[in-house]
This record gives structure tokens, C-alpha cells and sequence, in this order.
């Protein structure tokens, strides 16, 4: 019984090994063969060492653009997750009108990023955009500048264009909080507690793995962002606003030197694993905290 227990198992897993094979674990490997080798559009793949890695580290460009990437998941993640918590324990208390905050809270998630990035270069477009008509009408005799193509404002303008795309992680955390027992919060009111204070005390201690969850997601989307970006700046003006995935389609696209791109794409996947290992350990040393001084008392 133990054998053909399982030997079904390993039937039904085979499926899901082969595609995961080769959907991910291949070209991965690839990408991992090839930033070891001299790879353009004009030659075949030929080792050349370590010199793709050095290329790029020397490049100031590449720098920026790793500098541009942790910041935003940082950002993102404080945002993001942040702004997502905030109008699920909203939510969560049904007030006035929660319906129509849920509806318009959802419905930017349902466009696509690409699309949001267009509406936002219209809406601000300094000779036609929306804002710049808004402001003809208020009386404003000094038009809006071209935010996108401002070196000044470029950076926290894209930052902007995704501020909406929350509304996942408080889908998450509102199913979280249906999770928990309402005899918690029954108790605590009884008690006198405020609903600050059972949010502080009971919902937020619960939701901890969940937030921690939710960190990670918005870290990894981050690191590769491109699509808003590309639609907006492309990375300009000049280097503020390029990231790892644009500077790696600019490498691919406009050099034609793929070794040099799977190199920055090898950084890349590390640097999205190394975000969710360290987001990890940061939740579970806390949990391990937690625990002993659990233990201790």
C-alpha cells in the first residue's frame, strides 16, 4: 500500500515538475549559462569569465539603477502594504458609505499598469493634460511643468502611478481578519478598550505572518517593475527614475549584448531572493521573540 501510495503521489507530482521544468528551472539555467559567456546579436555565446559582472559594476549606470530598485521596495513595501492595512481596518468596521470606498478602492487594480502609466503622461501632459486645464480654469498662469520629463519630479511622479495598485494586499488582509475569532474582540470591549486599541492589541499581533506576507509580494513586484516605468520616463530623464528591468531591456534591446543582460538578470533573481530571505528572517526572529518570552512567562 506504502509503495503504490507512493508511486501515485510522484505520478500526479510529475506533471507539475515537468512545466515548472520547463516554464522556470530552464530558463533560469539558461540565463545563469549565458551571463558567463560574450553573447550579442552577432556572435554565438563564447565563456568570457566574469567579465559581464565586471562590465556592469563598473558601469555608474547599473549602480543607479540598483540604488532606484531598493528604494522603490522599500517604498512599495511601506506603502503599499501600509496603505493596503490601513483601508482594510477601515473596511473591516463597515462605516458610512464602505461600500463605495471598497468599489473605488478595487477598480484601479483592475487596469492594467501599462494603460495607468499612459493615463497618468495624459493627465499630466503640460500642453493638453487634464491637470494643466485644471489649472487654466482655477486661474494659474504658470502652466504644470512636465513632471515625467523633470529630473526634480520624475522619480516620486512614477512613484505615484502605483500607489493605487494596494488594493491586493487589503483583499488579503481583510480575509485574514474575517479569520479572527470576533470572541477577542468582544472580550476587549467589554474590558473598555477603544477599536484603536484592539487593533493595536489584537488585530495588528495577529496579522503579523500576513503583513510579512505582503512585504514580500510587494518587494518581488518591485524588483521587477518595468511596464509603468517604460510607459512613462523609460528610465529618464537621464538615470532617475531606471531600475534593474530597464537598464537589463536597454542592455538586451538597444546594445544587443545579451551576455552583459543575463548578467544584470542574475542580479536581478538574487536580489529578489536575498529581499525575501531577509523579510523572512526579519518576521520570524520576531516570532522567535515572541515565543520565548512566551515561554519565559
Amino acid at each position: 500500500m506504502v509503495k503504490n501510495r507512493r508511486l501515485w503521489i510522484t505520478l500526479f507530482i510529475l506533471p507539475c515538475m515537468a512545466l515548472f521544468a520547463f516554464i522556470y528551472a530552464a530558463p533560469i539555467a539558461t540565463v545563469a549559462i549565458t551571463a558567463f559567456t560574450k553573447y550579442t546579436a552577432f556572435e554565438p555565446p563564447g565563456f568570457a569569465g566574469l567579465s559581464n559582472f565586471k562590465t556592469i559594476f563598473s558601469d555608474a549606470d547599473f549602480l543607479i539603477s540598483i540604488k532606484n530598485t531598493i528604494i522603490w521596495v522599500f517604498l512599495q513595501s511601506a506603502l503599499h502594504v501600509g496603505i493596503g492595512l490601513a483601508v482594510a481596518l477601515t473596511l473591516r468596521r463597515k462605516p458610512k458609505g464602505w461600500k463605495l470606498l471598497r468599489c473605488a478602492y478595487l477598480i484601479p487594480n483592475i487596469i492594467p499598469t501599462a494603460a495607468t502609466g499612459v493615463m497618468f503622461m495624459l493627465l499630466f501632459n503640460p500642453n493638453f493634460g487634464l491637470i494643466n486645464d485644471i489649472y487654466t480654469r482655477l486661474g494659474v498662469s504658470d502652466p504644470v511643468p512636465n513632471l515625467f520629463g523633470n529630473s526634480k519630479y520624475a522619480f516620486w511622479i512614477v512613484t505615484a502611478t502605483w500607489i493605487f495598485y494596494s488594493a491586493f494586499n487589503t483583499i488579503i488582509f481583510l480575509s485574514e481578519i474575517s479569520a479572527i475569532d470576533p470572541q477577542l474582540y468582544e472580550a476587549a470591549s467589554i474590558d473598555g478598550a477603544t477599536p484603536w486599541q484592539m487593533d493595536v492589541h489584537i488585530t495588528l499581533p495577529l496579522l503579523r505572518d500576513t503583513i510579512g506576507t505582503c512585504v514580500v509580494l510587494a518587494s518581488v513586484a518591485m524588483v521587477s517593475q518595468f511596464d509603468i516605468i517604460y510607459m512613462t520616463t523609460k528610465g529618464g530623464p537621464g538615470t532617475t527614475t531606471l531600475n534593474l528591468p530597464i537598464y537589463l531591456y536597454k542592455t538586451a534591446m538597444l546594445e544587443n549584448n545579451y551576455g552583459k543582460a543575463n548578467a544584470v538578470g542574475v542580479i536581478q533573481i538574487i536580489l529578489g531572493i536575498t529581499l525575501v530571505l531577509l523579510i523572512r528572517r526579519l518576521f520570524r526572529s520576531r516570532d522567535k521573540t515572541n515565543t520565548g518570552r512566551e515561554e519565559s512567562l
